[in-house]
């Protein structure tokens, strides 16, 4: 996330303007109305200076056009800021209070410990999208989906994503206790993670069946070393006859976006990778690094955890046909945004871009990345009853992360397709060479 910290000083004229022209109409609610008390619902209508920085700045930032009129409506309808921001659908464009804001940007500097999970915003909550191995949130038993309704105590409804990252941060040895609500089994617990320090492996890699030319990479997370380590991996795989390769993007929640370029460039050929746009439309483009190191054929999977540096390598190797995507349709995180400071010491997070794919797709909540080929994952009751079959044995308890991260291929109908679809495209291909 940006952070813009320019005065509003060059816009209050404007804010003078629109104040006239709606603080007569406004005026006989907001006067006389009290201050809440410590703990209370803040009442309505009670800063309009506030209200009307904020429709300034969406009106003029906002990633797609919004009207001024919308933003009256919202506001004179709910009275308060958060409010009016609902009313642009956006999970990402919030409201941050003083305390929040200025505990925001005291958070944004130093070494701190965390968790191990990866996060986004899904049916307005913080979401797991998911765990990394072998780290504090994986040990304590967070799962896909779970949603994080409280931390510490606070109540994360409405709150800015980069500032829930920002409490789960802490000290290495520190504590923090998350309050989750999960789908299955339905249930609301508190979990406390000790915090640590984050050092998992990004991928891991085998070939499946080397008859065939089958190789696997999974790749969890988008870190600094991922395009390194992608590499690494193919090259070995290459090595050991690999004519075919499944790269598994399922629950990876993302990372650094020159990342996903990085590895992109490994695997498609020289031209763009994806693009940033404003509400201007004007497009910055991020091409390709390097010299790509295979082309063999690509199948990648994905799935509804599938996001943002994950959606940009999937949409690059998509648009450019060198891969066929199959799973579910993914995430859709590719939204970025602007921290604003206003005059009263509050802020404001505003979705001020969007990631476009290499081929000028949007990637948003309403536009995820669609598979080539569709098949869905088995839901977590039936893997349940279906590990329990297998073993034959009765029901061992809930799924975990584990189960879901390490699932039996057996159990897994997308790595199935996938196995199925790559073994035929090293055949076609290998029918093409024997033509030529």
């Amino acid at each position: 996330m940006n952070e813009r910290t320019g005065s509003a000083k060059r816009w209050l004229p404007v804010l003078a303007l629109v104040l006239i022209a709606v603080g007569a109409f406004l005026a006989p609610t907001v006067l006389g109305v009290p201050g809440a008390s410590e703990g209370e619902a803040q009442p309505k209508f009670r800063d309009i200076r506030t209200a009307l920085e904020t429709m300034y700045l969406v009106k003029t930032e906002f990633y797609k056009p919004v009207s001024m009129a919308q933003l009256l409506g919202a506001y004179m309808s709910t009275g308060t800021v958060s409010g009016m921001l609902e009313s642009l659908e956006d999970p990402y464009t919030r409201y941050m209070a003083p305390k929040d804001f200025e505990a925001l940007k005291s958070d944004s500097a130093g070494v701190f410990g965390g968790l191990g999970i990866l996060v986004g915003i899904r049916d307005d909550k913080i979401t797991v999208i998911s765990p990394i191995e072998n780290t504090p949130a994986m040990r304590a038993g967070l799962m896909p989906g779970d949603h994080i309704v409280m931390i510490d105590g606070v109540s994360t409804e409405g709150m800015v994503l980069d500032r829930a990252v920002s409490m789960m941060k802490g000290e290495p040895g520190t504590e923090v206790t998350l309050t989750v609500e999960r789908r299955y089994p339905a249930s609301t617990f508190d979990v406390t993670i000790v915090r640590d320090i984050i050092d998992a492996p990004s991928t891991r890699s085998y070939m499946w069946d080397k008859e065939t030319g089958v190789g696997y990479i999974e790749l969890r997370t988008f870190s600094q070393k991922a395009g390194a380590d992608i590499e690494t991996e193919v090259t070995k795989l290459l090595g050991q006859g690999m004519r075919g390769l499944i790269l598994d993007l399922r629950y990876n929640g993302g990372g650094l976006v020159t990342q996903a370029v990085e590895v992109s460039s490994k695997f498609i050929p020289a031209g763009p990778v994806m693009h940033v746009q404003g509400r201007d439309g004007a497009k910055k483009t991020l091409n390709t690094q390097g010299a790509r190191i295979t082309d063999i054929p690509i199948v990648v999977l994905v799935n509804e955890y599938t996001a943002s540096a994950s959606e940009i390598v999937s949409g690059a190797m998509q648009d450019t046909k060198v891969a066929t995507i199959v799973g579910v349709p993914t995430f859709g995180k590719g939204l970025v945004q602007t921290l604003y400071p206003l005059s009263d010491g509050s802020g404001l997070a505003v979705t001020t871009q969007i990631y476009l794919t290499a081929g000028g797709r949007a990637i948003t909540p309403d536009t995820p990345l669609q598979p080539d080929i569709e098949v869905k994952a088995l839901e977590p009751e039936e893997l349940e009853k279906a590990m329990a079959s297998k073993a034959n044995v009765g029901p061992q308890g809930a799924v975990t992360a584990e189960d879901l991260l390490r699932i039996d291929p057996d159990l897994d109908p997308q790595f199935r397709k996938a196995v199925e679809v790559i073994t035929e495209k090293i055949e076609q291909a290998t029918r093409a060479r024997t033509a030529a």
